[in-house]
């Protein structure tokens, strides 16, 4: 074998093996890095702030609650969605929404966390999460809304995996 056959079998092999590794390994993972948590007062003017110019259009902002359904009807922030990771059309529901705030139960929520992270890698561009969830929204003295989630597609199993009973509002 010479020497040339030699580094041109290893620069092949090389080249192969990066252009695996480029196809392969290009998927993009999403960490607690890319998950950026606002105060109260941070994730308010992110909702109030449509965007919009002279030539495009105001893009509507949403709150988005990944809670179960049960909890959301007890109380949510005032015109949240309820998204949860299991709904199968939670991308086509938040597709018209520019910046989308993600809040859970309590101070930086893993349930709020786990769907921030699944809808940066299912496209969307801009999401935020409250960073002391609906218990901090409560402490902090704000305002609170109670029943169905209005904008959720009629059909849509209503009552919680736990089957437990729905809850009236009061």
């Amino acid at each position: 074998m010479t020497p040339s056959s030699t580094f041109a079998r290893r620069t092949g092999w090389c080249a192969a093996a990066a252009l695996i590794t480029v196809s392969v390994g290009c998927s993009k993972s999403y960490s607690d890095k890319d998950v950026h948590w606002l105060s109260i007062e941070d994730a308010r003017s992110a909702i109030a702030d449509t965007g919009g110019s002279w030539i495009s259009e105001p893009t509507p902002n949403a709150w988005i609650d990944p809670r179960d359904e049960v909890f959301y009807r007890v109380g949510h922030i005032p015109g949240a969605l309820n998204v949860q990771l299991s709904d199968p059309g939670a991308y086509q529901r938040l597709s018209g929404f520019g910046t989308l705030v993600v809040y859970g139960e309590g101070y930086e929520a893993p349930l709020a966390d786990a769907l921030i992270k699944a809808l940066l890698k299912g496209g969307m561009k801009d999401v935020k999460g409250l960073k002391v969830g609906y218990e901090g929204w409560i402490a902090a003295g704000e305002k609170i809304e109670k029943g169905e989630d209005a904008a959720r597609a009629p059909g849509v199993r209503r009552g919680d995996r736990w089957q437990r009973q729905p809850v009236e509002d009061e």
